[in-house]
């Protein structure tokens, strides 16, 4: 069984098109689980229209959490053997289901982190195809090299439930969940690059994490958040 994760939030313009195409890729026992952190616009009603009993949609919490901790909620609730991540922005591409557990039988993974390609609109509107996620972001193993700079992007993972109980529960102050996921699994040794791009990853206005376009964080909230990891490493992953 397959549980697909989204945490969503103000996502109309490109929730319905997401969705379909992870459904198209899940058989009737897999299940999608979905965290709204508080949507003003359309998208939980977008969601419900689908009216596919595949989609879960957990109660609101009653204040915003934010997407790591909104996505921490849904990740508590899955049941499946194979958890992936999801954002409401992107297009999954035909064949990533299969391709990543199959993935999965050949290397023996308990985490499969795969390319992308960036999808931005050019002046007609329309979305055009660039560069890929690993050209900018070249993946590499190793704990401390992973704090230094991080390799894992959330929307390209799938992992196994027995990393998921390592995972969880998130640390308090944690800056990103797919760096804290990806850790846990360089501490098994048992992540794998699929260098292959699964998803059409959209650059937009209000993209949570913006990859391609060079927005960083500070020099004093990059330092603040790589503190904040080690700390978290020397007491839970240490144990």
């Amino acid at each position: 069984m397959i549980s697909v994760c989204m945490a969503t939030y103000n996502g109309e313009a490109f929730v319905r098109e997401q969705l379909l195409s992870i459904l198209s890729q899940l058989s009737a026992e897999d299940e999608v689980l979905i965290a709204d952190d508080g949507s003003t616009d359309a998208t939980l009603e977008i969601i419900q229209s689908l009216k596919d009993p595949r989609i879960q949609i957990i109660p609101p919490s009653p204040r915003r959490l934010g997407p790591v901790y909104n996505l921490e909620r849904v990740l508590s609730r899955a049941q499946g053997k194979w958890i992936f991540l999801a954002d409401q922005d992107d297009v999954w591409l035909p064949g990533k289901v299969s391709k990543v557990l199959a993935e999965f039988e050949k290397t023996a993974a308990d985490c499969i982190l795969h390319d992308a390609f960036f999808y931005r609109k050019n002046q007609e509107g329309t979305w055009e195809c660039g560069n890929r996620i690993f050209e900018i972001r070249p993946p590499h193993h190793g704990i401390f090299s992973n704090v230094k700079k991080n390799s894992y992007t959330g929307c390209c993972m799938a992992f196994r439930r027995n990393l998921l109980d390592k995972a969880l529960p998130f640390p308090q102050s944690l800056p990103m969940h797919d760096q804290w996921i990806g850790l846990c699994a360089e501490k098994t040794k048992k992540a794998r690059f699929l260098r292959e791009p699964l998803i059409k990853y959209r650059i937009h206005l209000h993209n949570a994490t913006d990859l391609a376009n060079g927005k960083r964080a500070s020099l004093g909230q990059k330092i603040l958040w790589r503190w904040s990891l080690v700390r978290i490493l020397l007491s839970r992953l240490g144990r």
